[in-house]
């Protein structure tokens, strides 16, 4: 058995933007519906919200991290998400 994800083992990766298997995941997460079923849409808009934000440098290793402790996905990236759609429907 593998042993569990440490962020403490890649301290050389904190400062670098987020990867694109992190924003990927971190879609998976948020991508789901209250009745655990996933939302491939909204997951897909999560993971390219999330790494439009790493490839512009907002987005970091740690922060990411950060957000898998999290139960929602944080106000600035919904609001980017809505900001997006509003302006490309």
């Amino acid at each position: 058995m593998e042993t569990p994800f440490n962020i403490e083992d890649h301290e050389d990766k904190f400062a670098d933007p987020a990867t694109f298997p992190q924003c990927q995941a971190l879609g998976w997460k948020f991508g789901k519906k209250p009745n655990g079923k996933m939302d491939n849409v909204m997951a897909a808009r999560v993971k390219a919200c999330l790494y439009n934000a790493a490839t512009s440098g907002t987005l970091s290793f740690k922060q990411a991290d950060a957000l898998f402790k999290k139960k929602s996905l944080p106000k600035k990236y919904v609001d980017s998400i809505a900001a997006y759609m509003e302006a490309n429907s």
